[in-house]
């Protein structure tokens, strides 16, 4: 996963939590690679945004915020050589870890 995905994880009463998983990606010579981290924040709009798409304007952070501070942040997925290493966070539950982790694993770029 090189882009940021919007998607949605099925809860027990039928509603949906919104989610965006984040990729953090390595700066090369000739591009960017996946270190394997994968960041989950709350997705309150649901809202695509084109801007994901495009390339970075910077190469310095985003923001300020460290995640643990910040009330959309969800926890940090860890994945080597592309199996679940570990999860880093406290509001997912099991059942959640384990529909995103499947979703991460399996995810495939779309053709552009």
């Amino acid at each position: 996963m090189m882009n940021p995905v919007q998607t949605s994880i099925p809860q027990a009463d039928g509603s949906d939590r919104q989610v965006i998983i984040e990729p953090i990606l390595e700066k090369h010579d000739h591009g960017y690679s996946s270190t394997g981290v994968y960041i989950i924040y709350k997705d309150a709009f649901s809202d695509e945004t084109h801007l994901f798409t495009e390339p970075p304007e910077s190469d310095g952070p985003a923001d300020d915020l460290p995640d643990e501070q910040n009330p959309d942040y969800l926890g940090k997925f860890v994945f080597d050589d592309g199996s679940l290493n570990h999860f880093e966070g406290q509001v997912l539950s099991h059942a959640e870890q384990a529909y995103l982790a499947v979703f991460i694993e399996n995810w495939q770029e779309p053709d552009v």
